[in-house]
């Protein structure tokens, strides 16, 4: 997966949120960019609390680029 489309989607206005899917099978909802870090080989994926309703990271997953196969766009989160 190339860096350079991580890091647009990350950087959007508005934000689109995005699953990454990994070649393990694992895959990861981006809901909040400011809960991940992106490096140059890697990237550090930001896990929210579960049922929290401030969205604070609970823990961090730490993913290779090269195991990101796919990356597929989720529906943005309506304004009530």
């Amino acid at each position: 997966m190339q860096r350079a489309e991580i890091q647009q989607l990350l950087k959007q206005k508005p934000f689109q949120p995005f699953r990454v899917v990994l070649s393990d099978g694992r895959d990861f909802d981006i809901r909040y960019p400011e809960m991940n870090l992106l490096a140059r080989t890697y990237i550090k994926i930001g896990i929210p609390e579960p049922n929290g309703s401030n969205p604070i990271c609970d823990h961090l997953v730490f993913v290779p680029l090269t195991q990101v196969i796919r990356i597929e766009l989720l529906p943005s989160i309506a304004a009530s």
